[in-house]
């Protein structure tokens, strides 16, 4: 999501210190103009309340943080009101992207999230309320994101341990003897546990946290399908289709057609 501008824009060194202190006079007086207005930025203890709801998957505290009501407002971040409300998008979007990271999201993931929902703002919305109902679904949809991952969490620990191990390695291929090694028990004990707890196999579970992740690379990504079924370990292309249908009724480019960009 974040670019080494330098290098994507070509950029030399001639010129940048000026520009570089023409920017930071321009900030100045930006500063001082807002002091001198003695305008009040909205609390930063609301903003932590509400990151932290997406970072800890609590959609019921992330609700109750839309409705605070506190003295002060979000900074002005242009003079156009609809460019405004989308600058502070981008901001609110990037902070929840980072939050649910921190809540165990993977960051390519959470970072393709970002790129659809703020994309998704700059090309199709031009009302400023729609804009915010975006911004809420997208902050909505980091938290269940987090929850679904720490839905576990009262589980038995070797079992948490084990969804971690999976989490880790989603990306490359997964064997119950080295994940067994890695925790400490006997490969067929932590088989015997996980499906006695989980009401299903290791194998089923991993399967299913692959074709959840692919799910929301197809919906959220730029990804081709080939390279997302590289990504998450299967073994062809051809393989992952037959998968992803039999589980989700439709081929990854039916899904694709259907909700890209479509959910935030």
């Amino acid at each position: 999501m974040w670019y080494n501008y330098s290098k994507e824009l070509d950029l030399g060194g001639v010129g940048m210190k000026k520009n570089s202190d023409s920017v930071s006079a321009n900030a100045n007086n930006i500063v001082f103009d807002i002091q001198e207005e003695q305008t009040l930025h909205n609390p930063y203890s609301q903003e932590l309340r509400e990151q932290n709801s997406i970072q800890t998957g609590n959609v019921d505290a992330l609700k109750i943080c839309w409705e605070e009501e506190y003295s002060g407002s979000v900074g002005r971040l242009a003079k156009d009101d609809l460019r405004n409300i989308k600058n502070i998008a981008i901001g609110v979007i990037t902070l929840s992207s980072r939050s649910a990271i921190r809540g165990g999201v993977s960051a390519e993931l959470s970072f393709s999230m970002a790129d659809g929902f703020i994309r998704n703002i700059e090309d199709n919305i031009h009302d400023g309320y729609e804009v915010l109902e975006a911004i809420h679904a997208a902050q909505l949809e980091y938290a269940k994101l987090v929850q679904k991952l720490g839905s576990d969490s009262k589980y038995n620990p070797i079992i948490r341990t084990a969804k971690d191990y999976i989490s880790r390695h989603i990306h490359s291929k997964i064997t119950v003897s080295e994940m067994a090694k890695e925790i400490g028990v006997n490969p067929d004990y932590l088989s015997s546990l996980f499906s006695k707890t989980e009401n299903k196999t290791l194998t089923q579970y991993i399967l299913e946290e692959r074709l959840y992740m692919c799910e929301n690379m197809l919906k959220y990504s730029n990804y081709s399908i080939q390279e997302i079924s590289a990504y998450y370990s299967f073994s062809s292309q051809s393989h992952f289709t037959r998968l992803f249908k039999r589980s989700r009724g439709m081929t990854p480019s039916e899904y694709r057609n259907l909700f890209y960009w479509k959910e935030v």
